[in-house]
């Protein structure tokens, strides 16, 4: 008898704060996260982010915990989250779109998952740790970051200790950073 081969499809939980969503999702077939939505004051804008990479997806409070676990990291609070369940590897499913498409955007992502909880590394840091002279390809891979606030790509700054760009906007880093402990003035680390 012919097994039939069943599509891989993302269910996404979404969770709302004062202002904001925060959107995972999770893929059906391994249960680990694809995908992190960047805070969104508007949840089809929330869901979008995550559902553009998958062909089927199935809206759920299956997973709601962990997306208001992931809101409770953007208020400051030290909650950590074991890359397990994260979805880091080069994509094997045709009907899921993931961004982490290098090794060395692998490493990168890992990497920066090793910046402490209130503390801030720089683009150059993070390359010489992964024995590269490529900082601005750092910069490229956090700009494709799947996993915001989890893998904490705001903990990452230019050399000069200016906070520089984010996906959510520079004011969005700066208040993760903020919230966080970090100290600012202005968008610059002091």
């Amino acid at each position: 008898m012919k097994s039939i081969s069943i599509p891989d499809k993302i269910i996404i939980s979404t969770y709302k704060t004062d202002k904001l969503y925060f959107s995972v999702g999770i893929s059906s077939s391994t249960n680990k996260i694809i995908g992190i939505s960047i805070p969104q004051d508007k949840l089809n804008e929330s869901v979008a982010e995550i559902s553009s990479r998958c062909q089927e997806y199935e809206i759920s409070n299956d997973y709601i915990e962990t997306a208001k676990n992931i809101s409770r990291i953007y208020k400051g609070e030290n909650f950590t989250f074991d890359l397990e369940i994260l979805d880091l590897e080069v994509p094997k499913s045709k009907n899921i779109k993931s961004v982490v498409k290098t090794p060395f955007a692998r490493d990168v992502l890992i990497q920066t998952s090793k910046i402490p909880f209130g503390e801030v590394r720089t683009y150059k840091y993070i390359a010489e740790k992964l024995g590269s002279h490529a900082y601005r390809a750092v910069g490229t891979a956090l700009g494709k970051n799947p996993f915001p606030i989890v893998i904490p790509c705001h903990r990452v700054v230019k050399s000069n200790m200016k906070i520089g760009e984010y996906r959510g906007g520079s004011e969005m880093k700066k208040e993760i950073l903020e919230n966080e402990g970090v100290r600012l003035k202005g968008y610059r680390i002091i």
